[in-house]
């Protein structure tokens, strides 16, 4: 049965009282229609303020039924909250894992715990069907203006890195029928710009490098020079070094076995040793219990607070751990591994990715310039040649 939509027109005063401009009328949108799931009859009324505005009402609840098979009609008054609440529920939770396989939840659902904070404190309890493209453009614009806590300019990579969440969370209302029309990030230009991301371009040199491996002689930072040595040499995130477990360690073969439900992209790798990494990993061994559960490195949590001592301690201010992944893969690249190897070894998924992770440095730009050098010269020794002939 189709829904059947009407308008009606009510007075305000009693029935027998006549009309006039003291007893004015009132607009109403009315559709009636059968569930059919549970066969229930349902009869909608909602006031308008207008006979147009009731029109509109009337085909718009009608179009909605249709589509939804009445479904969407509960949701018209859920506000933005209902959604963060039934995303975070369902959605923001920890990882469950088949097989070695991650097939629900999230590895690390702290970071888009804390953009949805910031989201519902935004649109608030506004209900969800009247988020439109605008309101969200606003929603970029006020975030890109509103300083961090440390009173700097906030990113456009951490802008979009929230936006992205609240596209993801709009696509479940729409699949859930919470919202009816489409997305509204699709109604207008995009809304989410990569290019205009401020990419890192910061890798280490050697010498920094000695200075920083140097700087973690100071005391409460020994546990921390394995640690540079082993993101340097194999590119493994830092995430994925502190979860290490010795049962992951095969020094007999000399490398790592990454289990997937440590590695971001939750897929299963294994990185090489080099041989100052193997002789930092047999120490930390021959003092380490007899445990093949027990950490390789030994921390539960983060580094930022030795790390952050030694590159102060070294001069380099501006460095962050990340960068050592990034310098990782330059010098890989610059030892003339193919660049889709390199992607494997540090785990991505796509080739931009990689391209992303590769930086050009002195020594870079150096070989570049001797290979322009050299294809120069091929051209200037024929006419060389012709000369001392004549």
């Amino acid at each position: 049965m189709k829904p059947k939509g009407s308008i009606i027109k009510r007075w305000t005063c009693q029935k027998n009282h006549k009309h006039g401009s003291k007893c004015p009328a009132t607009w109403w949108a009315r559709v009636i229609y059968v569930d059919p799931e549970t066969g229930k009859s349902h009869d909608l009324s909602r006031r308008a303020e207008s006979k147009a505005d009731a029109i509109d009402k009337r085909d718009k609840l009608v179009a909605d039924i249709e589509k939804t098979n009445g479904q969407s009609i509960g949701k018209e008054r859920m506000t933005f909250a209902d959604l963060c609440n039934y995303y975070e529920k369902h959605y923001l939770k920890e990882a469950e894992y088949v097989d070695d396989r991650k097939v629900a939840g999230l590895r690390s659902p702290a970071t888009p715990k804390g953009q949805l904070e910031v989201l519902k404190s935004h649109f608030g309890s506004r209900q969800l069907r009247s988020l439109t493209y605008g309101a969200i453009r606003e929603f970029r614009s006020v975030r890109l203006k509103t300083k961090t806590r440390s009173d700097k300019q906030r990113s456009i990579t951490s802008v979009n890195r929230e936006l992205a969440l609240l596209r993801r969370m709009l696509n479940v209302a729409v699949s859930e029928s919470f919202i009816v029309g489409g997305n509204p990030f699709k109604k207008g230009d995009p809304l989410i710009s990569t290019a205009d991301e401020k990419k890192r371009q910061r890798i280490i040199t050697r010498d920094e490098e000695k200075a920083l491996l140097a700087a973690c002689d100071a005391p409460k930072r020994g546990h921390l020079r394995p640690i540079i040595i082993a993101a340097l040499d194999t590119g493994c995130r830092l995430g994925e070094l502190l979860k290490l477990r010795w049962r992951d360690v095969d020094l007999d073969n000399g490398q790592i076995n990454l289990m997937a439900f440590n590695t971001k992209t939750a897929t299963a790798r294994t990185v090489a040793l080099t041989t100052r990494l193997k002789l930092e990993l047999e120490r930390l061994k021959t003092e380490a219990p007899d445990d093949p559960r027990m950490r390789v490195f030994g921390i539960v949590s983060n580094v930022k607070t030795a790390f952050t001592g030694a590159r102060n301690d070294a001069g380099l201010a501006d460095l962050r751990f990340h960068d050592l992944r990034h310098s990782a893969a330059t010098r890989l690249v610059g030892a003339h591994i193919p660049l889709a190897e390199v992607g494997r070894i540090l785990g991505h998924q796509q080739p931009t990715t990689t391209y992303r992770y590769v930086n050009a440095d002195q020594q870079t730009a150096l070989r570049a310039a001797a290979a322009l050098d050299r294809f120069h010269s091929l051209e200037t020794e024929p006419a060389t040649m012709t000369e001392s002939v004549n």
